[in-house]
């Protein structure tokens, strides 16, 4: 029989059940990507309810849920992972990267930090690690020509290991710092973006507006790019190899250029024809003719040099009064490429790169090293740049409310150049030499001998010879670059983390150059040597203290910061001349000196900041950020500047009018304002002025004593330019994320600009620095990027971006705002215009009775009413001051790229162009070469449209030795549009059986090229090379066409 105990208890016992499983037990822990990251924002929801939380700024998470419910934990971007409760306690969670997800949304490192780009109030693109190593440059900035919107790439020259200009939105300052803020893993990095192995980069991110670059104050008002380098797993012993080889050669074809040496005589016979005939005073025609062709050629050889008649007839016999070489002249040379300086000089060069990577880690700590060698060989005889890099970088968990995180960067380069300012320069050589001169001197018999022909009676550059030289010159530089870092991140509160950081920077520079003195310009003085050492320490350190809340549906973030920024700068330079050994350019083989130097600089910025987050129900969300910085730039009574930002985005599509329009996947309205600073000035002869509030002297001598010279007056009043930045703008993705459009239209006013006003002589200085200019950049740019085709084995995506803006003087010194500044050559600066407007004599083509150069010229007569007109008169009316005009601006109308990426179950391809429409640019290069031909200069083979008796319907002048009709003018000013084919890669992946079998877990084949092929005004062209638009007037090292193919192993 059942006692009355067992029938309570029997009765008891399910209610005690139902008690227990309605029990609420508290669950916590974090939740981290697979790299280690923590995962700010992730979602952790009991599963078929509202309830949940979202995971800190560290990951962490607490919820309370009943045993038995199911936790759903999800960030986008990431596979989401389920976990049973069935006790109280800890669970950690390791999400993995979903790259469906992963297009159109992603965690970017924004200032002091990272966040969910959804989430992000600002104006930002990204550029990821696989795109980067696809592109084969020293200078990982050449990855983002044509790849992201609003940014702006120039390569003055293609030496390797040459460095880029940036633009970020345009044109930042007139005598300030237009360049952007690099940082290099959270501290500002100061050293060649060519020290920075590829391979070892995560992430591009580029910030364009104040509310994503304003946090960095002082140094962010050109914009900011934030380098992110790769960081170890959390997994197993994971090793990459990667191994490519390839060729160089010229990216950018030579101008066309007359070559045959019998049509170079005739060219020059009409020159110096013309120069006799329209020069005689007499109305004789047939006096002036025969006058002229006697004239022609008597001084035919004598302006190549004599002996340079390289046919058997006589001197006055090579051209007869027809104009054409005599039918009897023979060549003497029997070589047939005597003259072909480029085979001499340019030769495919041989490109290596080999990186190797190994990471590992486990719950707690994890490690990122990585070495890596290139070996880049320039087309150019005896022009090369190596580096070595090795990086090393450590995340770990010291305790439970400690972490650590430290790397170190270690990178060797050296640089053998070639591009030599003087008559050595290869480039100017092969352009500009005349078809006629030999590189070997020649026997009777018109064969060569080993010896190189120096031409010392030769019109162009006489005594000299590159090919003899090049091997022996010297310019060679050499650099030790460390960026050592460590970080330490305390909890000190739930929600309250502080973290310190510093960073340790040092770059060591030495460079040798020497030219012999067996010819060229190094032969007058003996050899020429020069030596030049810096070294540069920077030290950065940072307190941060972050706290993060939330309550329902709110939830903010609050970031307060301390920054110190210290440099040195110290340099040491010498020069000597006067070398015993030909061959030895060490200091002790020179006896006389011609230059000691030596210097040493400090600068530092110290800031203090702050910056608050906050969003309502993930859909609202609002950041304001504040930073006050002193620079030691300016005066101590000046040294502090205030800038701030604010912005505000929607995230549109979690609107509930929105929840049934299923094509809409993201959709979001953005809009920010701030204010940036700028205290990067430039002196008037180049170089950075640390102290332009001081006034700078300049050491002199009368061989004894010393004395002082006025370089630069000081100007304690000055500060720091600032730059108000307003940007709006949308971003959505489409259709199942196949269609993502992003666009914004941006204003950036700088007012206070810092400017070097000239100064009248009496003072005793040259200029003195004024905050005294403003000026406002004014654009639209925009990205698309749409996947046609995306199954489980195809997928098609194809992408463009562009950027329109205008860039617009308001303020310019009262001195100067009738007449203007004068800038790079041929552009003036004035009130309303661009500070890139050519003001230049508008040519108005060829006068057909006499083949003369018209120019539309200002003119004014002298009566009482004096009337002002522009009349089109000949060259001998030229005046170039006067009637200079604006003729265009270097701004173009759309600046961009495109390209497509196609994959096909194991094989992928992808293309890469960059463009540029409107615009226009001086091309020195080819006035020079439709010049008068003197000198033994070369022409193009344009020159053949010149004007003769019967060829008078052109628009080239007559061919005048000497004479105007080249004179300068916007006849050389061109459309600066181009269409560059950028990168084509292809690649295959084995399958992953057969990898596994090779005991490997991938391997993967590729071929790539960049800067295969370029389309622009003319042959030759190529606008890329200035932002200004302002052609250089020395040749320089074209553009380098690189192909490679190489192998991925992962072990």
């Amino acid at each position: 029989m059942i006692s009355r105990k067992k029938i309570i208890l029997l009765l008891l016992l399910p209610l005690c059940s139902l008690w227990t499983m309605a029990q609420e037990l508290t669950v916590k822990g974090t939740v981290k990507d697979d790299s280690g990251l923590e995962l700010l924002g992730a979602s952790i929801v009991v599963k078929g309810t509202t309830k949940g939380v979202a995971a800190d700024g560290e990951g962490h998470y607490e919820i309370k849920v009943k045993n038995g419910d199911i936790l759903v934990f999800s960030s986008m971007g990431y596979t989401s992972q389920e976990r049973k409760v069935t006790k109280a306690g800890t669970i950690n969670i390791v999400l993995s990267s979903d790259v469906q997800q992963l297009e159109g949304t992603d965690v970017v490192a924004v200032a002091y930090g990272t966040t969910d780009k959804k989430s992000f109030t600002g104006s930002m693109a990204t550029i990821k690690a696989e795109n980067i190593t696809q592109r084969q440059s020293a200078d990982v900035a050449k990855t983002l020509e044509g790849a992201v919107s609003g940014v702006q790439i120039s390569n003055s020259s293609g030496d390797p290991g040459a460095g880029s200009a940036i633009r970020i939105r345009g044109i930042g300052s007139i005598y300030g710092s237009s360049a952007p803020l690099i940082i290099l893993d959270g501290a500002p990095y100061h050293g060649s973006l060519n020290s920075i192995n590829n391979s070892d980069i995560e992430s591009l991110n580029v910030l364009k507006d104040a509310s994503s670059a304003a946090l960095y104050g002082a140094r962010g008002a050109n914009g900011v790019i934030i380098i992110t380098t790769k960081s170890g797993k959390r997994d197993k012993l994971s090793i990459t190899v990667d191994a490519r080889t390839g060729f160089n050669t010229r990216g950018i074809p030579e101008y066309d250029k007359i070559s045959s040496t019998s049509e170079y005589y005739e060219t020059l016979y009409n020159s110096l024809y013309n120069k006799s005939y329209f020069t005689q005073t007499t109305t004789n025609t047939t006096e002036r003719y025969n006058t002229a062709t006697a004239w022609a050629a008597d001084n035919l050889i004598k302006n190549v040099g004599n002996g340079y008649n390289i046919y058997d007839v006589p001197d006055d016999q090579l051209v007869l009064p027809n104009g054409k070489l005599n039918p009897n002249a023979k060549l003497k040379y029997k070589d047939a490429n005597f003259n072909d300086w480029e085979k001499a000089l340019f030769k495919p060069g041989i490109r290596d790169e080999y990186n190797l990577s190994l990471t590992k880690g486990n719950e707690s700590n994890s490690f990122y090293f990585s070495f890596g060698y290139l070996g880049d060989e320039g087309y150019n005889l005896n022009s090369y740049f190596n580096r070595y890099s090795s990086r090393f970088s450590y995340k770990g968990d010291v305790t439970q409310w400690l972490k650590a995180n430290a790397s170190t960067m270690l990178t060797y380069t050296e640089k053998q150049g070639t591009e030599y300012s003087g008559t050595n320069n290869p480039f100017e050589w092969t352009r500009f030499i005349a078809p006629i001169y030999p590189i070997f001197e020649h026997n009777a018999n018109g064969y060569p001998t080993n010896k190189y022909d120096f031409g010392g009676a030769r019109k162009f550059n006489g005594n000299t010879n590159p090919v003899a030289t090049q091997k022996h010159d010297i310019l060679f530089s050499k650099n030790y670059y460390l960026n050592q870092s460590l970080s330490l991140d305390i909890n000190l509160l739930k929600n309250l983390t502080f973290s310190t950081s510093g960073n340790f920077y040092a770059n060591f520079y030495n460079s040798n150059e020497f030219t012999t003195p067996l010819g060229g310009y190094g032969k007058d003085s003996n050899g020429i040597g020069s030596r030049y050492s810096t070294h540069d320490v920077i030290m950065t350190f940072n307190q941060l203290l972050k706290y993060n809340q939330s309550w329902g549906n709110y939830s903010f973030d609050v970031l307060l910061g301390h920054e110190s920024n210290k440099e040195r700068y110290a340099s040491l330079s010498g020069g000597k001349k006067n070398f015993l050994d030909p061959l030895n350019s060490e200091f002790d083989n020179a006896a006389v000196t011609t230059s000691l130097g030596s210097s040493t600089t400090g600068y530092f910025v110290e800031g203090y900041f702050g910056q608050l987050n906050m969003n309502y129900d993930y859909k609202y969300f609002l950041s304001t950020s504040l930073r006050r910085d002193a620079s030691s730039v300016f005066a101590p009574e000046n040294r502090w500047g205030t800038f701030w930002s604010v912005g505000g985005s929607w995230l549109v599509n979690r609107e509930k009018f929105l929840e049934k329009v299923s094509f809409i996947n993201s959709l979001k309205l953005k809009a920010s304002y701030g204010i940036q600073g700028n205290d990067y000035l430039f002196l008037p002869g180049g170089g950075r002025s640390y102290a332009p509030y001081l006034n700078l002297y300049y050491v002199t001598t009368d061989g004894t004593k010393p004395g002082l010279q006025a370089g630069y007056k000081g100007n304690r009043k000055i500060t720091w330019e600032e730059s108000g930045n307003f940007n709006t703008g949308i971003e959505a993705d489409l259709w199942d994320n196949r269609l993502s459009i992003e666009a914004d239209f941006f204003v950036k006013t700088t007012k206070n600009m810092l400017f070097n006003m000239p100064l009248p002589a009496s003072t005793g200085f040259p200029s003195e620095p004024r905050n005294v200019a403003d000026m406002q950049n004014k654009g639209v740019e925009f990205s698309i990027s749409v996947t046609p085709v995306r199954t489980e084995n195809v997928e098609w995506q194809v992408t463009a971006n562009g950027m329109w803006y205008n860039n617009k003087v308001l303020k310019l010194p009262e001195e100067l705002r009738e007449k203007g500044l004068a800038w790079g050559g041929q552009q003036i600066i004035k009130e309303g215009g661009s500070i890139y407007d050519f003001y230049m004599v508008k040519y108005g083509g060829v006068d057909p009775e006499t083949g003369d150069a018209l120019f539309w010229t200002y003119t004014k007569t002298t009566s009482s009413d004096a009337q002002e007109s522009w009349n089109l008169l000949g060259s001998d009316k030229y005046n170039y001051e006067k009637s200079k005009q604006f003729v265009g601006t270097s701004i173009p109308d759309l600046q961009g790229g495109f390209g497509t990426s196609l994959r096909v179950y194991n094989i992928d391809l992808s293309v890469q162009f960059s463009y540029q429409i409107g615009g226009k640019f001086y091309d020195y290069q080819y006035s020079s070469l439709m010049g008068t031909g003197d000198l033994g200069r070369n022409w193009h083979t344009d020159i053949r449209k010149r004007w003769t008796p019967e060829n008078r319907n052109t628009d080239v002048p007559r061919l005048e030795f000497a004479g105007l009709q080249g004179s300068s003018s916007d006849r050389f000013l061109v459309s600066a549009s181009y269409l560059s084919l950028r990168n084509v890669s292809i690649g295959y992946n084995v399958p992953q059986e057969a990898a596994e079998k090779l005991k490997l877990s991938s391997i993967r084949y590729y071929v790539t090229g960049d800067n295969l092929y370029l389309w622009s005004y003319r042959k030759g062209l190529d606008p890329r090379a200035s932002l200004s638009g302002n052609g250089s007037d020395r040749a320089s090292y074209s553009p380098i066409r690189t192909i490679s193919m190489g192998l991925t192993l992962n072990f």
